[in-house]
């Protein structure tokens, strides 16, 4: 719906900035892959039950991919074969994926059809893909800390994918499907419930969690099948070494509300939130409507955006048949970072305007501010939140 789509185009915009500060390059890869490319790397019977297949009117086999490391190979192969010079080479697309899941649930959590960012790095040798591998973990740690999200990389099996190095991004959530083991005084954490941290010896907690994304190093277990190549500085072609870094766009805006709401209020991650700035203005009629009507709302709205950073992200509440105490408290539910309301206080001289400004789920605290103070105060916490962006961009 509109809110969340604002919020996912909001989330994909600060991915692509993540890992193009690393080098990685947009692409995009056909959803409709043939089968016969799973057919030679193996995965076509390995996990057949998940992938949505059918047949042309010409009786050749596809499938809607669930992922693109034999589509990504493949290209490579067209293209190639590739010079050692031109590696290594990260690509990344954003798009639709899609599983025939078991049991789909929880909304976007685990689903059919879904949005996912998978990046795939070429590499000469398995030591560059390591290089590489750091720098993007590096980038995604960067992500998550930034959008405030406590998540934990963690080793964990290759599965189907294969490889050599693998990893899991998990976020801390009650209504997680694995299970995480936290060492709060190393701060290491496991995918194995565990009492004690293999690491310091410390004793674990252990919460529900929700994966958000995986990475792998997976050597040439996809180039060398489908016949992606590079020409090394000297001696015949060598198979490419691949990896590849995959977040779920979709389940992570599912899991980020998951991890920071409660069950009365909606809590996003504020550079992600639908609108920054919600806007109530008096109930239509009453004596603040009188002197604080349609066009000072409006002027408020102009002045905010015009003044700040959030231009094209307020959004105001036009629905002034309703009280004031009712469209605050669905803004509230809402999870809007800043709910300006238009009140009593606004009869003063110069007005003064309700600030709402959501924090932990379970407060929400209120200012009294004039419209210049409320800009500067909007201000000073974008001012906050671009310097955190660039400080922890660079890699």
């Amino acid at each position: 719906m509109p809110l969340a789509r604002r919020s996912l185009d909001k989330l994909e915009a600060h991915i692509r900035t993540c890992l193009e500060s690393v080098g990685a390059q947009r692409m995009s890869l056909p959803c409709l892959t043939a089968s016969s490319l799973w057919e030679k790397t193996g995965r076509l019977g390995d996990i057949g039950p998940e992938l949505m297949k059918f047949e042309d009117r010409h009786g050749k086999k596809y499938l809607l991919a669930p992922t693109h490391e034999e589509a990504l190979a493949d290209l490579l192969a067209d293209v190639g074969p590739l010079s050692y010079k031109q590696l290594p080479l990260l690509l990344y697309q954003i798009s639709n994926k899609y599983r025939d899941e078991h049991r789909p649930k929880h909304g976007l959590l685990r689903s059919r059809e879904f949005v996912m960012c998978d990046v795939y790095g070429a590499h000469s040798h398995v030591h560059d893909a390591a290089h590489v591998y750091q720098r993007v973990s590096t980038c995604y740690n960067q992500l998550f800390t930034r959008l405030g999200l406590n998540v934990h990389r963690v080793a964990a099996p290759s599965g189907d994918m294969g490889g050599s190095v693998s990893h899991e991004w998990q976020l801390p959530a009650s209504a997680g499907e694995d299970t995480l083991s936290v060492c709060p005084q190393c701060q290491h954490s496991a995918l194995e419930p565990s009492d004690t941290c293999a690491q310091c010896g410390g004793s674990t907690t252990v919460v529900n969690s929700i994966e958000v994304g995986h990475t792998f190093i997976l050597g040439t277990k996809y180039s060398e099948p489908l016949d992606a190549h590079y020409t090394p500085s000297s001696g015949p072609t060598q198979p490419i070494v691949m990896s590849c870094y995959g977040i779920g766009i979709t389940r992570l805006l599912a899991a980020s509300l998951e991890a920071l709401s409660s069950e009365k209020s909606l809590r996003w991650p504020k550079l992600i939130a639908p609108y920054t700035v919600c806007i109530i203005g008096p109930k239509e009629g009453s004596k603040e409507w009188q002197s604080h009507g349609w066009e000072s709302i409006c002027g408020l709205h102009d002045d905010i955006a015009s003044a700040t950073a959030h231009k094209g992200d307020i959004i105001i509440d036009d629905r002034h048949n309703m009280t004031i105490g009712k469209r605050l408290m669905m803004a509230d539910r809402m999870g809007y970072p800043y709910i300006i309301v238009c009140g009593r206080s606004t009869q003063e001289s110069p007005p003064q305007y309700e600030v709402y400004t959501s924090g932990d789920p379970s407060t929400t605290s209120v200012m009294m501010l004039t419209k210049e103070q409320l800009i500067q105060y909007i201000n000073t916490h974008k001012h906050e939140e671009i310097t955190n962006i660039k400080t922890t961009s660079a890699i």
